[in-house]
């Protein structure tokens, strides 16, 4: 129904629903897409005319919306002392969340609902992960419900150009490590690009140790490169990078501040920390390894299911070193 250059006119004017066509046309000369001031009006007004754009600020065609995943979360409060700020939280949380459309307090058997619109159930499973965690002094009770949408409401297409930019740069650090014959220096290498490419304030890889109760630091990269610190052996029990290896599943987080899975949060607010992925990496069904990493910028569910593909694929490029018997000591 719309091409590349559709979306990133329609995600301009989820920005600004008033923003000229003149101005657009600037935006996309600067991604190297050559098109007039006049090619831009011509779109705006094919999107009218088949009922992709049908009001202002940019609302969309409820059936382009119904292709994405669209999720009903529902949640019955925890009653304290604190309850007052985690709402706050929670209301700053869905007001800058592109991806909720709707939120609402509720009087009743629950106390909040909302609308959650993804492009994949990946993102939904992971930034449930992430809201969970950052809510869960303030949730008794989450119930999460498959929606059809039969009304409109105002949705901002995401920026399919960041979303490509950093599926490209993943590719890349995936054809880099190629060029390395050993284990050490492709880890190494996927580390410091993390940093590199993702924004990352650092970026760890830990092993499994023989006995499978600990896991140990072995590649660092940005501003912590030292592998002989604090967390140069964690515990499989830890919260974090522990409950990869146990669950076998990614963790993910927006708020490290207030994340009770995140040890030291007098640290990350100096460090200005905001976001937290660590994902598995897998051999024969089994995690041999946890990639993860720290990041002062807030990843968006599309980032955080770019950096789970990147995993996915870093453990298939690494099999080899994998079914050697001494990858472990290499």
């Amino acid at each position: 129904m719309v091409d590349e250059i559709d979306k990133i006119i329609l995600t301009e004017l989820g920005k600004n629903a008033r923003r000229s066509s003149k101005d657009i046309t600037k935006i996309l000369q600067n991604m190297n897409y050559h098109i007039t001031d006049r090619g831009i009006r011509h779109r705006l007004q094919r999107l009218e005319k088949n009922n992709t754009v049908v009001g202002y600020s940019v609302t969309l065609n409820p059936e382009l919306i119904s292709e994405k995943v669209n999720r009903t979360i529902v949640l019955k409060f925890k009653f304290t002392k604190d309850t007052p700020e985690l709402i706050n939280r929670l209301t700053e949380y869905v007001n800058e969340s592109h991806f909720c459309t709707y939120s609402s307090r509720l009087n009743g058997d629950f106390d909040w609902i909302c609308h959650f619109i993804f492009d994949s159930v990946e993102q939904f499973d992971l930034e449930t992960n992430n809201f969970l965690n950052k809510f869960s002094e303030l949730i008794s009770d989450y119930r999460s419900y498959e929606s059809n949408l039969v009304k409109n409401t105002p949705y901002t297409i995401f920026d399919q150009e960041h979303v490509n930019e950093k599926k490209l740069q993943a590719w890349n650090i995936l054809q880099q490590i190629k060029k390395y014959d050993t284990l050490n220096e492709r880890l190494q290498s996927i580390v410091e690009s993390l940093v590199k490419y993702f924004d990352a304030t650092f970026a760890r890889v830990w092993f499994v140790d023989k006995s499978e109760k600990s896991l140990i630091l072995r590649f660092s990269a940005g501003k912590y490169k030292n592998v002989k610190g604090e967390f140069s052996k964690v515990p499989i029990k830890s919260l974090k990078i522990g409950a990869i290896v146990t669950t076998k599943k990614p963790i993910v987080s927006n708020d490290v501040i207030h994340d009770p899975r995140i040890k030291y949060h007098d640290w990350a607010k100096k460090e200005k920390l905001k976001s937290f992925a660590g994902y598995p990496l897998m051999y024969n069904k089994k995690v041999v390894a946890v990639l993860a990493l720290f990041s002062k910028k807030q990843f968006s569910p599309s980032d955080f299911e770019i950096l789970g593909m990147f995993s996915d694929q870093i453990s298939k490029e690494l099999t080899g070193f994998f079914e050697t018997k001494d990858f472990l000591s290499e």
